[in-house]
């Protein structure tokens, strides 16, 4: 009667003691992926450890610290994130909602404002984790530690990703990339659960695609990724089993779509402009080839990313032209027999070898939204678009690595040691690269030297390099003029309405920077033939003027459209070109045109700048009382302005001498803005800027003053309307 009690005690036993090692084992290989993981993003923290600092570069400015919603967290706020645009000023057509709360999260919430060391914080926890999941993804294609290391490693540390790490609105590609890979592993448990792990696991793919699509639109790939995933690896299973997790992927994408149809059915027409992306003016097949021909660039990039830029605008990339025996041509030939090369492989690799299909199909279907060969974009290149595709590269060089390695296993002991050490330094170049990279981030001078070394053939790289160029020497005064020429060379024969207007109105502030260094008789340039101030003044004004046309032909082509979407007033015409010109005709001393461009700005946009501008030309015209509504004005847009106060206090006793503009109690002058005088130009001034709001596509922020003008500050609601 004892022995069976004794056998089912000796098989209880035996379970813990199976149990205890199963659990050990378990701990030990979670373990083992939390140092080499630990291993690799210690290595990417070192390689990004210069960029916390690396200030709000390019379109950083705009969409972040331009952008009220993100000033502090409320219920107006999040409303208008969730069903206004990206970007409203720019007219991109994008919407990415969740891209702007995580700006939000880091400017008020965590309170960094525009202290840009916490946004870069999180870019690189958001990297981090995207390295995490890239390593998930190696163990799941390779089934292999080594080779999901080495692929976590090679897409962790590559240079070409700094444009999406260091960069912080690159934040919407890393949001977009958790998001897929996250619901394509996400998906591969589900395949084997049921029950309720089925459903949690089901939620959570759900979720994490609707974090990556409405963070960037490109995250709709996540449908590809995961059907190229049952296709290579579980083709064997039945629908059924996959079914669900489709479900979950398709749910928020079709809310996407549907949301965004919402947003942009009232919005303005959106722009892409010909030099950002030459291929909108461009036919059919000679766009698809030129596109063909920049997926060879990033082939170039992804293998020898030595020299990087932020911008690949016209004319960098010339379109394709058909002459086979031109080299530009000839790169596209290349470009495509290399693109048929990978199909060949990919085709062949179907049955033989599923990593490396799995790898090429999944370079080119993550690429394929940003590539322009289905479907034009805004920009002909960016690297940031290589964030999620760069994954598939990894991978399918961990392939040809593991290749070689299978047929020198024979002499295996004689290469092992040569073969680490090969790769060690491959990864410590790759390192190396990034941080140096990283550097060209920190001051903009520099950004843009290196980003016309890369792209010398852009029009943009050589303007932007010769604006932020100080002309302290001889050497920097004629590598300025050089680059503006060019510039400006490549885009004179372009029509108005595919020109770039900014580029004329950035000559035009350089040209005019030329003649007062000329004037100042400091300039180290000051002695060349016809150097002379005016000459460089009547420069400015003629490039000025030329901008104007362009923005003026532009700003008509698409009037028709804004009007026909309810938005007669709005306009595209930058209010800065106004300023600019304005103060190019002071310098010629023609204040009368001077202020004739100040007020044509005025009437595009309340700008405190520009307003400050136009209140000297009106006080120097002895228009005391224009001056003091300019500066009213000024204050309504930007309160911050302690200078403006103070002039203000100076004007109105001249302008009603012993009136009550002005009270002084205790002594301290201060308006009072109950007197009639004062008063009135305050609801002068709101009209004006309400109405300025409305021209920009500002609605709420133009119902918002006008609600604070009769609200608050008592103006008859037939003044600001």
């Amino acid at each position: 009667m004892r022995n069976p009690p004794k056998a089912v005690s000796h098989r209880k036993s035996q379970n813990r003691g199976d149990e205890a090692a199963t659990s050990s084992v378990v701990k030990s290989r979670a373990t083992r992926h939390a140092l080499l993981l630990g291993a690799i993003i210690a290595v990417t923290y070192f390689a990004y450890s210069n960029s916390f600092d690396a200030p709000f570069l390019v379109d950083n400015d705009p969409i972040i610290l331009k952008d009220p919603r993100i000033r502090a967290v409320t219920s107006g706020h999040i409303h208008r994130i969730l069903a206004e645009q990206y970007w409203p000023l720019a007219m991109a057509g994008l919407y990415r909602p969740l891209t702007t709360m995580s700006y939000l999260f880091n400017y008020a919430v965590l309170g960094n404002g525009a202290n840009p060391a916490g946004y870069h914080w999180l870019n690189l926890i958001l990297h981090a984790v995207n390295i995490g999941l890239v390593y998930a993804l190696g163990l799941a294609i390779f089934e292999q530690i080594s080779a999901a290391w080495l692929m976590a490693a090679l897409w962790g540390l590559h240079p070409v990703l700094t444009e999406s790490v260091t960069n912080i609105v690159g934040r919407a590609d890393m949001l977009a990339t958790f998001g897929v890979l996250a619901a394509l592993l996400l998906h591969r448990k589900a395949l084997d659960a049921s029950g309720g792990r089925k459903t949690a696991l089901l939620a959570a793919i759900a979720l994490a695609v609707t974090i990556g699509i409405f963070s960037k639109e490109s995250a709709i790939v996540v449908v590809a990724a995961i059907a190229l995933y049952d296709l290579t690896f579980e083709r064997a299973r039945a629908w059924q089993s996959r079914f669900p997790s489709y479900i979950a992927v398709a749910v928020p994408c079709l809310i996407f779509l549907y949301v965004r149809t919402l947003v942009f059915a009232h919005a303005a027409e959106a722009q892409f402009s010909f030099p950002e992306n030459p291929l909108v003016g461009a036919g059919f097949w000679t766009a698809r080839m030129t596109a063909i021909k920049v997926i060879g660039k990033y082939f170039g990039l992804m293998v020898w990313p030595a020299q990087l830029s932020f911008d690949y605008s016209y004319n960098e990339i010339p379109l394709f032209g058909g002459r086979l025996t031109h080299w530009e041509d000839g790169k596209a030939v290349i470009a495509l027999i290399v693109c048929v090369f990978a199909a060949v492989v990919a085709f062949r690799s179907f049955a033989r070898s599923k990593p490396v299909f799995f790898s090429i199909a999944f370079f080119f279907a993550t690429l394929l939204p940003t590539s322009n060969v289905i479907m034009l974009i805004g920009s002909i290149m960016g690297e940031r678009f290589l964030y999620l595709p760069s994954v598939g590269f990894a991978a399918f060089v961990v392939c040809v690595l593991y290749a070689v390695w299978r047929r020198l296993r024979a002499r295996q002991s004689e290469y092992r040691y040569a073969a680490a050490a090969a790769l060690s330094a491959v990864l410590i170049a790759l390192a190396a690269r990034t941080y140096s990279r990283n550097s060209d981030w920190l001051d903009q001078g520099r950004f843009w030297r290196t980003a016309l070394e890369a792209a010398p053939g852009s029009y943009k790289t050589n303007i932007a390099a010769a604006i932020n160029t100080s002309l302290l020497t001889q050497q920097d005064w004629n590598n300025t003029v050089s680059q503006v020429g060019r510039s400006l060379a490549m885009l004179d024969n372009l029509p108005d309405v595919q020109n770039a207007g900014i580029a004329y109105r950035q000559a035009g502030v350089i040209y005019r920077t030329l003649g007062e260094k000329v004037a100042s008789s400091k300039a180290a340039g000051n002695t060349s033939a016809g150097t002379s101030a005016e000459y460089w003044y009547r420069k400015s004004l003629n490039a000025l003027l030329r901008s104007e046309k362009i923005e003026l032909a532009q700003d008509d082509s698409s009037r028709p459209e804004n009007v026909r979407r309810g938005m007669p007033l709005l306009t595209c015409l930058p209010s800065a070109l106004y300023l600019e010109m304005g103060r190019t005709y002071l310098r010629l001393s023609d204040p009368r045109q001077a202020l004739a461009a100040f007020e044509r700005g005025r009437k595009l946009e309340s700008d405190p700048d520009l307003l400050e501008e136009l209140a000297s030309a009106y006080y120097t015209a002895g228009d005391l009382r224009n001056a003091a509504i300019a500066l009213v004005e000024a204050l309504a847009v930007d309160s911050t302005r302690a200078q403006i106060t103070a002039k203000l206090l100076e004007l109105y006793p001249r302008i009603d001498p012993g009136g009550c503009a002005v009270s002084r109690q205790d002594g301290t002058p201060s308006l009072n803005v109950d007197c009639p005088l004062v008063h009135g130009d305050i609801c002068t001034a709101s009209r004006n800027v309400a109405v300025s709001y409305l021209r920009t596509g500002q609605y709420v922020e133009s119902g918002a003053i006008r609600r604070t003008a009769v609200e608050e500050l008592g103006c008859a609601p037939e003044l600001v309307n």
